[in-house]
Formats: C-alpha cells, sequence, structure tokens
C-alpha cells in the first residue's frame, strides 16, 4: 500500500536511504493519518503522562493525530491493528518528544512505504519534568531548556558515525530503533511475541526482514531518561529477545539450546528417494550451525500424516508429492525433532528468520558449511549466494541463501515470483560459489555417503571460496555457469597432475 500523494522512488540498494525523497515538514500540508503508540510497562504512569502531555502539543493536525498509551497488559500487536492511521509511530513511554517529531518521522513514509524513521535520543540524567511544565515550554519553544546537559545516546551515536549515517549499515541496522522513536509503515508490520520488555528491538527487527530501510532522522527529537539500573534492565531485554531476535549472535552462546525464531530456516522438498532426504536433512541438523529449523516439503495429506498447517498465503508453487512410502518413514523418522516441520508447499520467505536456505534433497552439505554460507553471506552483503556442486546440470540445481530482508523488498514492490533473482541482485548482489569450496556434494552420485546419512568433512572443510564471481541484475546466469565449470576443470587438472 502506498499513502495518498506518495513520491514513487527506486529500491534502496542494502539500506542507502539517500535515494528516497522525503517531504518537507507541513509542506505540503499532513493528509496521512498517524497514530502514535506510547509503549510503557505500566509501572510508570507518571513518565506516561508526560510522554502524552508533549505529544499534545505535536505541531501535525489534531484530525490526523491518535494517541494510544500501550501497557503490559494490552497487546502491542492488537493496538497496531486497531490503529487508526496509515504510520505508526512507537515511543517509550516516560519519553519527552520535542513539538516537531511527528512530521520530522513521518514525511519519510510520505516518500516510500519501506522507510522506518528514527528520532535522535537526547539523554538526561536527574528529575524529569511535570507534564504541566512541559506543556508550557513545548508551548513557548523553550523544550530543550528542560534538559541541560543531555547528550546524545553514545549507542546511536557509535553506530551512526561508524555507517556513514547508517547508509552502509549491515543486517544490524535495526538496533538503531533501540531505546528510541521510530515510524513506520503500519501495513510493513507483522506481528511477533510482542512481550513488553524489549519490544522495541524485536518490532525493528521484524521491520528489516520485512525489507525495511532505516532512515535517521536528526530533526526528530526525544529526551529519554538514564535507566536507573542498567544492567538489570539490559538482563531483562536480552531474556526475552535472545528467543526472538537471532542478532547479535553472541546472545545466543548457549549450546544445544533451541530457539523459537532460528537463524536460518532450510527449505528441503521430497522429490527424492527417502534415504537420500533422510541423508540431505541429517546433514543439515548435523552441522556446527545448529540455529536452524528444516522445512520438508512435501504432499503430507497423501501420506495421510499431518503437516502442521501450511500458510498458502506464505507459499510458493515449489511443493512436491514424494512417494507415499517415503512421505510415510519421513513423517515417523522426524517427527519427535523439534527443529524439523512438515509442511505442504515451501515458504515464500523465511520471514522472520533473517535467511532462506533451500537446499535441492539431491545435494549434501558439509559439517561446516552453513555457517560457512552465512558468514559468507555477511562479509560480501549479499541478497543471494548460490552454490553448485560438481557436474550439476543447470544453475537451478543449486544450494541457494537468501536474505530475507532482500526478499522481502522485493516481494513488496510487486517482484513477480521468477523475477526475483533479478531483483535481488540488483538491490543487494548475488555471488556465485562452487561446492568444492562448501563442502556441498551430490547424494545420488556414487560413493556419497547418501546411504549412511552422515555429514563428512570434505578435504576444504567448508572453508570460505577463494574465488567467487558476483552476478548483478543484468549479468546471465550462464556466465556464471561457465565460471564454475572452469573451477571444477581446473580443480581436476590439479588431481591428475599431483598424481
Amino acid at each position: 500500500m502506498s499513502l495518498p500523494g506518495a513520491v514513487s522512488a527506486a529500491p534502496s540498494p542494502h539500506n542507502d536511504w539517500t535515494l528516497i525523497a522525503p517531504v518537507e515538514p507541513g509542506h505540503p500540508a499532513p493528509t496521512a493519518q498517524v497514530s502514535v503508540l506510547v509503549v510503557g510497562d505500566g509501572g510508570d504512569p507518571a513518565g506516561a503522562a508526560r510522554t502524552v502531555a508533549a505529544l499534545r502539543q505535536q505541531r501535525y493536525p489534531d484530525r490526523l493525530l491518535q494517541i494510544v498509551t500501550v501497557t503490559a497488559d494490552s497487546d502491542f500487536a492488537d493496538q497496531v491493528g486497531t490503529a487508526k492511521g496509515e504510520i505508526i509511530v512507537r515511543i517509550p513511554a516516560g519519553a519527552v518528544p520535542a513539538p516537531d517529531l511527528v512530521s520530522a518521522l513521518t514525511r519519510w513514509q510520505q516518500a516510500s512505504p519501506a522507510a522506518v524513521s528514527v528520532a535522535v535520543p537526547m539523554i538526561f540524567s536527574g528529575r524529569a519534568p511535570d507534564p504541566d511544565v512541559i506543556v508550557a515550554h513545548a508551548s513557548a519553544g523553550t523544550l530543550g531548556q528542560l534538559f541541560p546537559g543531555s547528550t546524545v545516546d553514545p549507542g546511536l551515536a557509535r553506530l551512526l558515525d561508524t555507517t556513514h549515517q547508517l547508509r552502509t549499515a549491515d543486517h544490524l541496522v535495526f538496533l538503531a530503533a533501540a531505546g528510541t522513536g521510530y515510524a513506520f509503515q503500519r501495513d510493513r508490520y507483522q506481528a511477533g511475541s510482542d512481550r513488553f520488555q524489549g519490544t522495541d528491538v524485536e518490532v525493528a527487527y521484524r521491520l528489516a526482514q520485512a525489507g525495511a530501510v532505516f532512515v535517521p532522522e536528526p530533526a526528530a527529537t526525544l529526551w529519554t531518561a538514564a535507566p536507573a539500573d542498567p544492567v538489570t534492565t539490559g538482563q531483562r531485554a536480552d531474556a526475552e529477545l535472545t528467543d526472538l531476535v537471532p542478532f547479535p549472535r553472541e546472545r545466543r552462546n548457549r549450546p544445544g539450546r533451541v530457539w523459537q525464531v532460528p537463524l536460518v530456516t532450510a527449505v528441503v522438498p521430497v522429490d527424492q528417494p527417502y534415504r537420500v532426504v533422510r541423508s540431505c536433512v541429517d546433514r543439515l541438523l548435523g552441522g556446527d550451525e545448529r540455529d536452524l529449523h528444516v522445512a520438508l516439503v512435501g504432499d503430507w495429506a497423501v501420506a495421510g500424516t499431518d503437516s502442521g498447517g501450511a500458510d498458502s498465503s506464505q507459499a510458493d508453487s515449489s511443493g512436491t508429492d514424494g512417494s507415499r512410502a517415503d512421505l510415510r518413514l519421513l513423517a515417523a523418522e522426524y517427527r519427535s525433532e523439534p527443529r524439523v516441520r512438515m509442511v505442504s508447499s515451501a515458504p515464500v520467505t523465511a520471514f522472520p528468520a533473517p535467511y532462506l536456505l533451500r537446499v535441492p534433497a539431491r545435494l549434501g552439505v558439509g559439517p561446516r558449511t552453513v555457517r560457512s554460507l552465512v558468514a559468507a553471506m555477511e562479509k560480501w552483503r549479499c541478497g543471494l549466494l548460490r552454490v553448485l556442486p560438481a557436474g550439476a546440470g543447470a544453475p537451478t540445481h543449486a544450494v541457494e541463501l537468501w536474505s530475507t530482508a532482500a526478499r522481502s523488498r522485493a516481494l513488496h514492490a510487486g517482484t513477480a515470483d521468477g523475477a526475483l533473482v533479478e531483483a535481488v541482485a540488483a538491490s543487494h548482489g548475488q555471488r556465485w560459489e562452487t561446492g568444492s569450496e562448501y563442502d556441498v556434494v551430490d547424494l545420488t552420485a556414487a560413493g556419497s555417503g547418501a546411504a549412511g546419512g552422515s555429514a563428512t568433512a570434505g578435504p576444504r572443510g567448508g572453508r570460505r571460496a577463494g574465488q567467487t564471481v558476483t552476478v548483478g541484475g543484468a549479468r546471465s546466469l550462464g556466465r556464471a555457469t561457465v565460471f564454475v565449470a572452469r573451477k571444477y576443470a581446473r580443480g581436476v587438472r590439479r588431481r591428475l597432475v599431483s598424481r
């Protein structure tokens, strides 16, 4: 959905928001309905009162502004769903917004529905002013005088400095929204667990996976008190967020744990015999990247097996049947494995997981393959990484790692499924790698170990590739295939010479 009068813009590569041309605040006069959600735990009613008092002084038309207080006993997702506004502004209770905050933030959504505009938080110490004092100073245009000595949040300042004001930010860009106010178009939000503590980061993370472009808005000032007990506050937020947000990775340093939102969702179609599919899945589950779930795609209804209720609105048409006997064997094999679910259709994206790994059932990965692929994608900041094994008949017979954020952005732009590769390559880039570099093998070939289903390391152990080819939207897949074939040919010649 685009807002009335929205300016069309080309998709921004990565997080380069400079391609978005926002309207000037107040020019033309605002027409978008805005809902401001003041989010708190209910334990500080005075803080919420300060925020609402400041919002009543906003230089935004009253008829277009809705203010909603969200506490721990109310559901954030429900409040978003019932909000009147096309644009949602989320503000932490207790923060004091400057009079121009709503106008400054929401001008970006008028230009691009993908924009998430972020206010600059100013941290102050000492006693917070009373609501009536805030109203008086906001009316006089002297609100800043109430917070002498306030400074920009050091975490955000550091992030802005190291990423050219977020233009070169990586997959952690959503952390810019932590602890501050930000605005987004309502239909870009897909509900999560929305627990109170840390929900600012979870909502921002889910917006990032939906393809958002995060924009710092220096004209949107927000004064917020320094936490009285930052250690306890941080522990509470981490406890809530670790299960729901895979980043930063160091949070998930508990071996053997299974998380609600995985780092990687792997999709395997059941289009090979039982023993081959089992080997493919077991190799994925047995690798050193355990933060992974597997979606096993087949016609489970034919086998008389409950598929777990795949959402057809979020599925493509690549589901495969498999034989009834094979499906029953696989259902029995993985019915107690918490990281495997049986679905009738392949998911369009891995949302809310940040990475979608598509693995043809005939291919097997090594112990370090998945972790190496994720590391390569984060290093190169590409949207699609493809690995062709030796003897692959076509570029479509590849292991594919997709960035959920890049894929979602293309889908929101109306890109058809058949054009997703080109769209993602244009906005985020695409890279090809060879199977020997990442220990990807054909399980149907003789001596592959498919019968045993073991994940044994190849000679390179999934090492980072020394050579890759970048494929943009205009480069042919044929060139990538030639590149991979030549690499394999050179490898064969080296082996022959060594003999």
